[in-house]
């Protein structure tokens, strides 16, 4: 705000007017600002602090959160963790990477404080400034001539005439600020000894009558300075017509080749041109070691020695279609890792395969829309099973039970035979411990981890219904609706599932379900799917649908785990479809509707 009141009298101010516009700069106060910047910096460095604090105090613990949050952000629901060893010692060791000192992480810790610490002293110099500067008053002349409210004539003329003596401009040629002064100062004597320009103040608080209020932005004063005005025209231009525009380059190159889902416009592309009808499991790991995130990934000559070793040990499900180099090791190391035979690999090729890992969420799950946007319910299932085996660690044709903790080959060999033999997982899991076979060689720390993986994988229970909201019949040309409630009965209300049990996978894993609506046999084309992320304990998806024919109508409900193999539900649905002639519908005109019909 100014206080730029024009407080002099007619002839006074036609004898001052060579510096006019100064005198409005130089009374300019810039008080507003000051507040304005402390809000500002209180509202941004009390926060900050806080974080900062944090971090020191429990350093890593964010990132921890982020990866293994205590509650869900929505619901406010609880996790549930696997109280497996391998899955707390894979928590415990994230913790314990988050809070050691990464040289960069360090470096950039150092920049934070070093300009949280500059927004401190500049706030406490803020704040200095102000209990140094009064509060923005109303015109009070007795202030300006330096005298005592209720001063008599003689005192007040006194005070003028010294300040007078100071202030005059033929005494202070080159003084801008020494005229203001003392224009401000002829205008408070004449509100104290002017008859009219004392009733003027009197009755309005200024000797030139009413006036009008001025509402303005608290801006500093260098930036009202005449002087200063070309050298902040240059910096707005350097700003707007430099700064902004790299900032948009730079962030258009690092972005102009990732789509939205964060795959790369290559590997889409890739994606889309391989991806058939006839593209099933064996084929998705060298899919994902052509991706253009795998090709781009170093390949190392000191890695031969390892390779071959590795290679020797893997098995090819197909005949390779590239012939690239990278993308051999790439796929030998995918194929490693299904196999499990990270016992071979370097610690090297160990990073090289968990950067792959990390791709392979994204990139896999961009290979099952693919096969969902074009209707192919086998290739999406293909898809889904290679997103699980890469989560689980499994081969093309291994078995569901190696998911559990410590099964090898030679324990499923006893789980197959005799009485209460299975090779299903869900089977299993349902059995009481004393059925359940493989478990005589084990001790009881390994025992309490098949019992805690077993307490952790999700007991589902999935139900569909097919109807047509708000009808009691199916109609042809109605649009169905398929609601599908997925149950995970093994957690308690206010719990949601948390990461599953993965402890050859990177990092964590939540778990998704995918849900088909498909045709029945032969043509099996989905018709409509629904990706659930939701881990609560009761999730519900709606899957719609435009009846098309008049009949008997046959589908089948797919909901499809994308991180456990052995959960996968199906559920029949059956109905009719009846024709317009054969069911009559009453249509229900609202009241209103029909009084609007009657207006002309």
């Amino acid at each position: 705000p100014k206080r730029s009141s024009n407080l002099s009298t007619m002839s006074f101010k036609d004898t001052f007017t060579k510096d006019e516009g100064k005198e409005g700069l130089l009374g300019y106060d810039d008080t507003a600002f000051y507040y304005f910047l402390s809000s500002v910096l209180v509202v941004v460095v009390v926060p900050w602090t806080i974080s900062e604090l944090n971090n020191l105090i429990w350093p890593g613990a964010a990132d921890v959160e982020k990866d293994f949050p205590t509650k869900s952000s929505k619901t406010g629901s609880k996790y549930h963790y696997c109280q497996s060893s391998k899955m707390v010692e894979k928590v415990s060791q994230a913790r314990k990477k988050a809070g050691k000192l990464d040289p960069g992480a360090t470096c950039l810790s150092m920049t934070r404080l070093i300009v949280l610490a500059g927004m401190w002293l500049l706030l406490v110099g803020t704040a200095f400034h102000l209990s140094n500067t009064d509060e923005i008053k109303r015109y009070n002349p007795f202030d300006i001539l330096e005298c005592e409210p209720g001063s008599s004539a003689p005192d007040i003329k006194k005070a003028y005439r010294k300040l007078s003596l100071i202030y005059h401009p033929d005494k202070n040629p080159d003084d801008p600020l020494a005229a203001s002064r003392f224009i401000q100062i002829t205008k408070a004597y004449n509100a104290l000894t002017d008859e009219t320009a004392k009733a003027n103040y009197e009755k309005y608080g200024n000797p030139d009558g009413p006036q009008t209020t001025k509402v303005g932005i608290g801006l500093p004063r260098f930036l009202l300075e005449k002087d200063n005005h070309l050298a902040i025209l240059c910096l707005f231009f350097f700003l707007l017509l430099f700064v902004v525009p790299m900032v948009f380059i730079c962030y258009y190159q690092r972005t102009k080749n990732y789509a939205a889902n964060g795959v790369m416009i290559e590997t889409l592309q890739f994606m889309g041109y391989y991806i058939n009808e006839a593209t099933r499991l064996k084929n998705c790991a060298e899919l994902l070691a052509s991706s253009a995130e795998s090709r781009a990934m170093e390949c190392r000559s000191s890695d031969n020695a390892e390779m071959k070793t590795l290679g020797a040990q893997v098995i090819e499900h197909k005949k390779r279609q590239f012939n690239l180099p990278v993308i051999i090791k790439n796929n030998f190391l995918i194929l490693g890792h299904m196999q499990r035979l990270h016992h071979l690999m370097s610690p090297e090729l160990q990073e090289d395969l968990d950067q792959l890992l990390r791709h392979s969420l994204k990139i896999t799950q961009a290979m099952i829309e693919i096969a969902c946007m074009r209707e192919w319910f086998f290739t999406a299932q293909a898809m889904i099973e290679f997103r699980r085996s890469l989560v689980q660690a499994l081969d093309v044709k291994s078995s569901q039970l190696l998911q559990i903790p410590y099964f090898t080959e030679e324990t499923l060999k006893h789980c197959s035979k005799g009485k209460n033999a299975t090779s299903l997982l869900q089977e299993y899991l349902q059995q009481d411990q004393s059925q359940r076979k493989g478990l005589g060689d084990m001790d009881e720390s390994q025992l309490a981890d098949v019992q805690a993986f077993s307490a952790h994988v999700s007991n589902v229970e999935f139900k569909a219904i097919t109807e047509v909201e708000d009808e009691s019949e199916i109609v042809v040309g109605d649009v169905a609706t398929v609601t599908c409630t997925l149950t995970r009965k093994n957690l308690q209300e206010g719990e949601a599932m948390g990461p599953v049990h993965a402890p050859l996978f990177p990092e964590p894993k939540f778990e998704e379900w995918w849900v088909f609506l498909v045709e029945g046999a032969p043509n099996t084309r989905i018709i409509a799917f629904e990706r659930i992320r939701d881990t609560e304990r009761v999730v519900e998806a709606k899957l719609r649908f435009q009846i098309s024919r008049p009949g008997k109508h046959s589908l089948t409900v797919h909901a499809l785990c994308d991180s456990y193999v052995g959960l996968d539900q199906k559920v029949e649905l059956n109905f009719n479809a009846s024709t317009e002639e054969e069911v009559k519908r009453d249509i229900f005109i609202h009241p209103e509707d029909e009084d609007l019909d009657m207006q002309p």
